[in-house]
């Protein structure tokens, strides 16, 4: 079997978790890390074991790659994503999928018209922690009615960039994305969102918001995220309300299940697991590769993802005119 030539645009940290992992796929070779600092390039690429440092999305098509990972900055992604699907390169994108409606649109078509797969990097999927939730809401076991979410992972100082939205999108983009994505993957689609939003210390952007959504599922949801909390644990819970049932998220740590009453609760623990493993980067890596080799469906496809995008959108507009936003609308 041939293996997939990999290469990585962008030799950041996230560069290095995928680096990391697929070094160790047998299916994959990682054959080119291109970064405008030749410097981190090279770094990367003599981890990543033969690989060749170059500069340039340009030089890993010239390599022969027959997949990208795109690792650049989040307002970075769309410019490099639509050329590899017109060069029918498969790409998988760290998140988000982009940073307006339009360009994920941009995306979206250009999917649909090329032979190569795309799929968006959505970790959380896969972490141990929310494969758990979504494994008992999916036996039937809990029939979530009610879900409060809380994310204040992200202090907009630390680390400095992540306070200029021109490189992130705006804060939602940054790590809230990854819960918002969550609340449809475990709820289904959206129906209602209503956002309160301010800005208390960001001169530059909102940075508080509670959020309310409504699912045509049923599910009614809480989400509030602030961007100043100083990463006080935990960053980041979920918890989910059934009939006389919960379950519970710590962190990406530990998931607790009361089953009902008078039952004993039950508490799993993935802190001693590898951080690449419990959040979730192993699987979705895994799964890419099987999409391209065996023809599976990708992990996060460019529909799935165009959704998430057009429900955070929806957040910001609602946070800055006061709109209940009804999805029903938008069909």
């Amino acid at each position: 079997m041939s293996k997939v030539k990999i290469g990585i645009l962008g030799a950041g940290g996230i560069a290095r978790v995928h680096t990391n992992i697929l070094k160790r796929d047998e299916r994959v070779e990682i054959i080119g890390i291109a970064d405008i600092s030749e410097e981190r390039a090279a770094s990367l690429a003599q981890e990543a074991g033969q690989a060749t440092a170059v500069k340039t999305l340009e030089e890993l098509f010239d390599l022969g790659v027959d997949a990208v990972y795109v690792t650049t900055p989040n307002t970075l992604h769309v410019e490099p994503v639509l050329k590899c699907l017109d060069n029918n390169v498969h790409v998988f994108s760290e998140k988000p999928m982009a940073t307006s409606l339009a360009e994920a649109a941009q995306i979206r078509e250009a999917a649909a018209r090329s032979s190569a797969i795309y799929n968006l990097g959505m970790n959380r999927r896969y972490a141990f922690v929310y494969k758990k939730v979504k494994e008992v809401i999916d036996s039937g076991e809990l029939s979530p009615f009610l879900a409060h979410i809380k994310m204040n992972r992200g202090e907009l100082l630390n680390p400095a960039w992540t306070s200029h939205p021109e490189i992130t999108g705006g804060y939602l983009y940054e790590t809230p994305f990854h819960l918002m994505d969550m609340c449809r993957y475990l709820f289904g689609e959206v129906e209602t969102v209503y956002c309160e939003g301010r800005q208390n210390i960001s001169t530059s952007e909102i940075d508080t918001f509670a959020i309310m959504l409504t699912f045509t599922s049923g599910t009614i949801a809480n989400f509030v995220t602030y961007a100043h909390a100083g990463w006080s644990f935990p960053f980041e819970s979920l918890e989910v309300y059934g009939k006389y049932s919960t379950i519970a998220t710590q962190e990406l740590e530990k998931v607790m299940y009361s089953p009902g009453l008078n039952q004993p609760s039950q508490l799993s623990d993935f802190f001693q697991l590898s951080t690449e493993d419990k959040w979730g980067y192993v699987e979705e890596d895994r799964l890419f590769i099987d999409a391209i080799l065996e023809g599976t469906k990708p992990p996060v496809d460019a529909e799935d993802g165009f959704r998430s995008i057009q429900l955070l959108e929806a957040i910001y507009e609602s946070a800055k005119t006061g709109k209940h936003i009804d999805f029903r609308e938008k069909v």
